[in-house]
């Protein structure tokens, strides 16, 4: 296969170790065991593999020239290249052998020991193969997608080997098979398929995959003849060019005959035949089969123009590179605004066209419907045979289609333009300003005099910065994620996506309809194939941002001050630039081309580098102590006064006077640039090293000082800690040294080219965040330890189903009910059913809602609750199709809708099992049983809540009062009594009886009957209906703040007054009371809404309750 190498490189035979684990044999056979190839080494340890044929066997091996090099420029590399006609089957031999313990030169009484070493078993834990059609997506499927996606196990391109040890063996031998399969759907540039593939084994104290041997071959898919169509043989296949023949009165039909070049062959030459076809006589008169069959052509493979997730912004620091690059993205914005603006319009236009047409195509075929009946002869042929078949699955797709404008191109462009682009300008004003307060306070926490500052206030200076620093940190990084996702990043691929998936639906759905399309589906398929990979790409970008963010968020350590004793001085490295920025300061200052390159070069990254690893490095880690490896060249940010020698100056104590300025070290000179924000400008001439020298300034007032001496003048710089002014203080001494020496010498340099200057390197400790599914940024609201936490901890302990989403089963946020369908929902799902309407679901919080429930609510929510609902909504569900905690808001709005809106999971009555024939007959027993949960299967079944029994035409509600509190003969009243004549109560009457089932009759669309109860009713009962009617007529309504009338569109619910006899108050006084504590709930909700509508508690729009939701979900019915 090729020489072996211990370092991966493309398209080479890697083995990392082959002491520990080494390839013994691969035997390569097809579907009929036959040998094709036997590869192995030529000696151990092994330098090269070498393919052979079998004894007898004298066909050529074959190799390809890497159609696709990884690198531009590379040499070419030569791949080993297999057939693909029948099945390839690899029969692998391993062999790993015990490894010597270290040496130990001496004894324990210290004699020299001449012991030979000890041998140590080895293990090789979880040993699993992987392969791809490329070494860049073997590497995503090792580092990224191992750490992102727990199921790894079950990827088609993964499989598990197994766990071996030699458990006291010198050695041990095994065996293992794969068989082949295309590493992809599509063939690759040249007609066949690459496949890269590694062994690995897992390293559980470091927690990757640790690659063993990686190897690359190729195999060629198999050609595709030509056949006759004529023939049902396959062996009718035709070598020669078609040429037609002019029919003759003697010929059959029209054929493909080779006689035609016997008669031009005196006049020009005939192109030599192919060997691989032969003329076969056909019907047995000598003649050639006629040729018809046009060429099949192979997979088209299509160089799609598809972003990637490029370098990350964050990762350069805070300086002119970076805040030159925030200010072009930021001009975009305008431009972008008014693009996407116009496209949203017009695309609003589009779907008020196309449902005007769809719904004047519908009335055109009802009208033609009507025609028919008298004009029979001349409208129903077209009906029966075009309209009511062809015509109707058009409009079915003209329908899907609009459908698919609304949700897969207004609702994402608006999400867009509302959410992202309308926010830009905020967040860089927030960003500007916690940019400002953060330097004035550095410039202030720099200006402490060391000498009175005392340890403990030091430390509380300290603690403060670290926390100023971590907040502009992190607001840095928020800004530069959100405009570097705005400006070719995520969004765009959003929209992409989602304009790829309105095309792939449009066509394919035509296709299926007309099937006139046909030549458009590869280059589409092409397409959704690129978008699918960019947008798992993206995914992993996201998740990998998330959990840098949560280890910046949490993570100190990067900020503390070091110890007094440290290390001998560092320099810290740098990686490389994003994709799409200035690369270096030339693009920033005009007429000038300084060399500014990274302190040190950034080594080559590990293959298999994960995100993991971020977390496991120590910051000192990253910095070098060897002299030797400190470069020539640094750039940053220092302060220093505003003139050479002012620090010896009195006046020059004084902090104001103190300005920072951006310091470029470059080719052996010292260069000061102020108003480095926008564009940098010369401060004074640049310092020449050859003639300077460097020191700590030990007798400086502030901290963290060096002094530059020169003959003329001394520069004092102070630096943002002690490591960073060693490291310049390394950087000018080396830089000084270097000019002096060697001038115009630029030795251990990375590269000349300016593009790599200026770059971060992702090797060092960059702070990450651990993504957690279903959790975004948002207001944290404290529950109420009063009556607040109490209701809703008594509808989470009425059922543990409460404590999880009814729809999503998320766990976050669960603290919001629908009334009228008695389950407990989060408030992503709370935002889907306010959507719904009111006469779907009422939504209410637990928590901020809580003096709209009534004992009767409260009742109905403890009898109901998520697990019987469920059973009721969701009984022909398939789970699979349920969404989870981490769905999209598209998802749990179809879900939602389906459910409640269409009742598309409730099982209907069945004709035969069914004890009632009608919703109605099923509501009406079970309300005369007391059954709550079957009169909500009744309703679920869209049973009339206001049916009424046959014998007496009582109404559901008195049937559902009279059965939760039956009346005693002795309190029963007469049945003409109206429902508005008050009982009188007793001083020492009891709490009235709760009635959650005719509660859920009027949640539900129940009317309040007017006319007299025809049966008995309890005392509680009659005082509940006269609460409803006090409620609907609006004589003891509670009125909100501000508003005079209540609207009577809204859904209303209040508290139930607590009737208890001889309390000293009137109902006057308790209304003025409740009036109170009203306002001052609406107050605290309009503060609420307040710092979300400030940004200080970012929502979704389909998540966060807004100010007219929490205002009405304290209004009365």
């Amino acid at each position: 296969m090729g020489i072996v190498n211990s370092i991966p490189e493309e398209g080479s035979l890697f083995l990392r170790d082959q002491n520990r684990f080494s390839i013994a044999a691969v035997s390569i056979s097809n579907s009929r065991n036959r040998t094709l190839l036997n590869i192995a080494p030529n000696a151990f340890p092994a330098n090269r593999y070498t393919p052979k044929r079998e004894l007898g066997d004298e066909s050529v091996i074959e190799y390809i020239q890497d159609p696709e090099p990884a690198l531009a420029g590379a040499p070419p590399s030569f791949l080993l290249r297999l057939p693909a006609d029948e099945e390839l089957t690899f029969n692998f031999t391993f062999v790993i052998r015990q490894g010597q313990a270290p040496l130990n030169a001496y004894n324990a009484d210290g004699a020299s020991s001449t012991a030979p070493p000890a041998l140590v078993d080895t293990t090789i834990n979880g040993l699993t193969f992987v392969f791809a059609s490329n070494s860049r997506e073997l590497d995503n499927l090792v580092t990224r997608e191992f750490h992102a996606n727990p199921n790894l196990h079950k990827d088609p391109h993964v499989e598990l080997v197994g766990d071996f040890s030699t458990t006291g063996n010198a050695s041990v031998q095994f065996q293992w098979s794969w068989k082949w399969k295309p590493p992809k759907p599509s063939e690759d540039r040249g007609g066949g398929w690459r496949t890269s593939c590694t062994f690995v084994e897992y390293d559980q104290r470091a927690h990757k995959l640790e690659a063993l041997a990686t190897f690359t071959f190729w195999v060629q898919s198999a050609p595709k003849p030509l056949r006759s169509p004529t023939s049902p043989s396959p062996r009718l296949e035709l070598g020669v060019p078609p040429r037609l023949r002019v029919p003759s009165n003697q010929s059959i039909e029209s054929r493909v005959s080779d006689t035609d070049d016997l008669r031009v062959e005196s006049l020009e030459p005939v192109a030599p035949k192919s060997p691989t076809f032969e003329s076969i006589p056909e019907y047995g008169l000598g003649m050639v089969p006629s040729q018809s069959t046009t060429l099949t052509n192979n997979s088209v493979k299509l160089d799609v123009n598809c972003a990637r997730p490029g370098e990350d912004l964050s990762q350069t620091e805070d300086g002119p590179l970076f805040r030159a690059t925030m200010k072009s993205l930021e001009q975009k914005t305008g431009n972008m605004r008014a693009r996407w603006k116009k496209v949203l319009k017009r695309a609003e236009s589009t779907l008020e066209a196309q449902v005007a047409c769809n719904n004047a195509t519908s009335e055109l075929m009802e009208a033609l419907r009507e025609a028919s009946t008298s004009n029979a002869n001349a409208v129903q042929p077209a009906i029966d045979h075009y309209f009511d078949k062809i015509a109707k699955e058009i409009l079915v797709y003209e329908r899907s289609n609009t459908s698919n404008i609304q949700k897969l191109i207004i609702d994402p462009i608006q999400k867009l333009y509302n959410i992202d682009i309308k926010q830009a300008e905020t967040k860089r004003k927030d960003f500007e300003d916690e940019s400002k307060e953060y330097y004035q306070y550095l410039g202030r926490y720099l200006g402490q005099r060391q000498d009175t500052l005392k340890e403990k206030k030091r430390a509380e200076s300290d603690s403060k910065y670290q926390s100023k620093r971590r907040t502009f940190e992190l607001r840095r990084f928020d800004y530069s994620s959100f405009m570097q996702d705005l400006h070719g990043g995520r969004k765009d691929q959003e929209i992409l996506s989602h304009l790829t998936r309105y095309a792939d639906t449009q066509a394919k759905y035509y296709l299926e309809t007309a099937k006139k399309i046909e030549t458009m589906l590869p280059q589409l398929e092409a397409l959704s194939f690129e978008v699918k990979q960019a947008d798992k790409e993206y995914q992993l970008q996201r998740t990998e941002r998330e959990e840098k963010r949560r280890v910046l968020e949490k993570n100190k350590k990067p900020f503390e001050e070091p110890p007094l004793a440290q290390a001998p001085p560092t320099t810290p490295a740098n990686g490389s630039a994003p994709r799409g920025t200035p690369s270096s300061l030339e693009s920033i200052i005009p007429g000038r081309k300084p060399s500014i390159t990274p302190v040190i070069g950034t080594p080559p990254p590990n293959k298999f580098k994960g995100i993991r690893d971020l977390e496991d490095k120590d910051p000192s880690a990253l910095l070098s102590s060897d002299p030797n490896s400190t470069a020539h060249r640094k750039e940053g940010l220092l302060w220093a006064l505003s003139r050479p020698g002012s620090h010896v100056d009195p006046k020059g104590l004084n902090k104001q006077a103190w300005h920072k300025f951006w310091i470029v070290l470059d080719q052996g000179k010292l260069s000061e640039y102020t108003n480095w924000k926008q564009s940098l400008e010369l401060h004074m001439d640049p310092i020449d090293l050859r003639v300077a020298s460097v020191r700590e300034a030990r007798n400086a007032d502030r901290r963290f000082c060096f002094e530059v001496i020169t003959p003329h003048f001394t520069r004092v710089y102070q630096a943002t800690n002690e490591d960073d002014m060693k490291n310049w203080i390394a950087a000018v001494n080396n830089a000084l040294q270097s000019a002096v020496e060697s001038v115009g010498k630029r030795n251990d340099r990375p590269s000349t080219d300016p593009s790599l200057s200026h770059k971060n390197n992702y090797n060092s400790k960059t702070p990450a965040r651990h993504a957690t599914v279903g959790e975004r940024p948002g207001y944290r609201r404290e529950e109420s330890a009063g009556d607040d936490g109490k209701l809703l901890q008594q509808v989470r302990d009425a059922d543990p189903s409460n404590r999880l989403c009814a729809d999503c089963g998320s766990e976050s946020k669960v603290d919001w009910v629908s009334i009228n369908l008695g389950i407990i929902i989060c408030i992503e799902c709370s935002g889907i059913h306010r959507s719904l309407g009111t006469h779907i679901s009422k939504v209410r919080s637990l928590t901020l809602d809580t003096t709209s429930f009534t004992p009767d609510t409260i009742e109905l929510l403890l009898k109901i609750g998520n697990r019987i609902s469920n059973t009721i909504w969701e009984a022909r569900l398939d789970k699979a199709m349920k969404p989870v905690a981490g769905s999209t808001r598209e998802q749990r709005l179809h879900f939602i809708t389906a459910k409640y809106s269409e009742r598309a999971y409730v099982s209907p009555i069945h004709p035969t099992l069914s004890h009632y024939n009608s919703p109605e007959d099923t509501l009406l027993a079970s309300i005369k049983k007391n059954d709550i949960q079957n009169v909500l299967y009744a309703l679920a079944l869209k049973a009339d809540p206001n049916a009424k029994d046959r014998s007496r035409g009582t109404h559901s509600v008195f049937l559902a009062l009279a059965a939760a509190d039956p009346a005693s003969p002795s309190a029963s009243v007469s049945p003409a009594t109206s429902p508005g004549v008050r009982p009188t109560t007793s001083s020492s009457s009891p709490a009235r009886k709760a009635f959650p089932i005719a509660e859920l009759l009027l949640q539900n669309g129940a009317d309040l009957p007017t006319q007299p109860a025809p049966i008995p009713l309890s005392a509680s009962a009659r005082m509940y209906l006269d609460h409803k009617a006090d409620q609907k007529s609006g004589t003891k309504r509670t009125t909100m703040l501000g508003s005079n009338q209540p609207n009577p569109r809204d859904d209303t619910l209040t508290a139930l007054p607590q009737i208890v006899a001889g309390n000293g108050s009137t109902p006057g006084e308790r209304a003025r009371e409740r009036e109170a504590k009203l306002q001052k709930r609406v107050s605290a909700s309009g503060r609420l809404v307040k710092n979300i509508t400030e940004g200080t508690s970012p929502l979704s729009s389909s998540s966060a309750p807004s100010a007219t939701t929490l205002i009405e979900g304290r209004r009365g019915p």
